[in-house]
C-alpha cells in the first residue's frame, strides 16, 4: 500500500477578488453617501427658499440721554415768617426729568450713507448709529438669500442717509461682491 502524506487541514479560503469591497468598506461608503445626500438636499433647500428677504432684529444699544437746561427766575419774596407752598412733583421724577417729558421732539438719529459697503459692515455701521431693525434683499430680483453677509455689497438703502427715526426698518438692496449693482 502506498504511503499518503498526512492531511494538513482544510485549504485556506481564496483571497477576495481585487474589484470586490469588504463589508467594512461597503458600510463606510454607504454612510458617507448618505451624509452627502443629506447635505446636498439641505443646500438645495436653503438656496431655493420662498423667502426673498433676510430680516435681523437686534436688541437696542446704548440709551440716549437728553440734557435739559432749566432757567430759574427769581420770584417775588414773601413777607418774613411766611412760607411758600411747594408745588407737588410726581414721585420718582426730578425737575429735569419733568421738563424732558414735556418736550415734544421726536427722537432721530443720523443714518450714514452705506451704499457701496460690504453688507456685514453696513449692518454693523447702522447698528452703531442706533438703527437695530435691519433687512436685506437681492437687488437683482433673483430672490437669493444673503446667507453670508460678507459676500454681498450694498447697492441701495432705505431710508436715505441723514436724519431718520431709529425705530424705522433699514432695508438694504444688495448683490454679490463680484456683481455690479443694477
Amino acid at each position: 500500500m502506498p504511503a499518503y502524506p498526512p492531511p494538513l487541514g482544510p485549504p485556506p479560503p481564496p483571497p477576495p477578488p481585487a474589484n470586490r469591497l469588504s463589508g467594512k468598506q461597503k458600510a463606510t461608503l454607504g454612510c458617507g453617501g448618505l451624509v452627502f445626500v443629506v447635505l446636498a438636499i439641505g443646500l438645495i433647500g436653503s438656496t431655493v427658499s420662498s423667502s426673498p428677504r433676510t430680516v435681523s432684529k437686534s436688541v437696542p444699544g446704548p440709551t440716549v440721554t437728553k440734557t435739559v437746561t432749566v432757567t430759574v427766575t427769581p420770584e417775588a419774596k414773601a413777607p418774613e415768617g411766611a412760607t411758600q407752598p411747594k408745588k407737588p412733583r410726581p414721585v420718582g421724577t426730578s425737575a429735569a426729568t419733568s421738563a424732558a417729558n414735556t418736550d415734544t421732539d421726536t427722537d432721530t438719529a443720523r443714518l450714514p450713507n452705506l451704499v457701496g459697503q460690504q453688507l456685514q459692515a453696513a449692518q454693523d455701521a447702522a447698528q452703531a448709529a442706533g438703527f437695530y431693525l435691519l433687512s436685506s434683499y437681492d437687488a437683482t430680483g433673483a430672490d437669493r438669500m444673503q446667507v453670508l453677509d460678507r459676500n454681498w455689497k450694498v447697492c441701495s438703502q432705505s431710508p436715505a442717509p441723514g436724519a431718520a427715526d431709529p425705530s424705522r426698518m433699514v432695508d438694504f438692496g444688495a448683490v454679490k461682491i463680484e456683481e455690479t449693482c443694477p
